[in-house]
């Protein structure tokens, strides 16, 4: 019988591509690569809490 695949032990985040324009730190992505090689949702514009906000990084749109 043949088994699919393996799940990866830790996914990469999924980002929010409209939060992530614009943004600085990221680039666009969302996320960032650590320094011990994990990607992580972006400090600047993916946390939904007290974010980094400029004219280039603007608030991304709030979930209802």
């Amino acid at each position: 019988m043949a088994h699919g695949g393996d799940r990866a032990p830790s996914a990469v985040p999924r980002a929010d591509p409209a939060r992530a324009a614009g943004c600085d730190v990221c680039r666009g992505w969302g996320t960032v690569v650590t320094d011990e090689g994990r990607h992580e949702l972006c400090p600047a514009c993916q946390t939904t809490g007290c974010s980094v906000e400029s004219p280039t990084n603007p608030p991304g749109p709030r979930a209802r």
